[in-house]
């Protein structure tokens, strides 16, 4: 069995369904690889995380960014599976993320101040996932039309990747600190 093509040398490759070569180099292609190196750094968040909570919210955002990855990277002709989980996620797996966002943040009250990451290898592993779905929510925007599901998940992941390294750090009795500015 090939695990490669032989047809992306020079820089090319097609969108699922479009049949048509394109520049590797296309807004499109540098959201798809984004979101990729998100999802897969998210793979070693899980690895780290001994709280299966944590786990099992960072696999359930996994298995989120494939459909979204999934809706990016066909050819504009989604099937109607695509469709169908592109649906649900308008609903269901934003009111999700947003209702682990609170039970995470239950635990830790209002927070004030900006936090240097750190404290926790856990942690700091999550601050940087959350900046990676600063960078894909950006790419989004600059690739495409925007639809509100993509958009808005990728703005509460952000949020719930900054909760749950908060979150690590309480859990492991880590006092964070916060910048100085001086």
């Amino acid at each position: 069995m090939r695990f490669y093509s032989g047809k992306g040398d020079k820089g090319t490759t097609t969108l699922y369904g479009s049949g048509k070569r394109a520049l590797k180099t296309g807004k499109v292609f540098e959201l798809l690889g984004t979101l990729d190196e998100l999802n897969s750094y998210l793979g070693i968040c899980k690895s780290l995380a001994r709280d299966k909570k944590i786990k099992n919210a960072l696999e359930t955002i996994q298995e989120n960014l494939f459909i979204i990855q999934a809706d990016v990277g066909s050819s504009g002709h989604p099937t109607s599976k695509q469709m169908s989980d592109v649906q649900a996620m308008k609903t269901e797996k934003i009111l999700g993320l947003e209702k682990t966002i609170d039970k995470f943040g239950e635990a830790l009250g209002i927070i004030t101040k900006f936090t240097l990451s750190g404290d926790s290898a856990l942690s700091a592993h999550l601050d940087y996932a959350r900046t990676l779905a600063r960078s894909a929510e950006r790419a989004y925007l600059a690739s495409r039309t925007p639809n509100g599901y993509a958009l808005a998940y990728l703005n509460r992941l952000s949020s719930l990747l900054f909760v749950l390294a908060r979150y690590v750090n309480k859990k492991a009795g880590k006092k964070e600190r916060n910048p100085k500015y001086k």
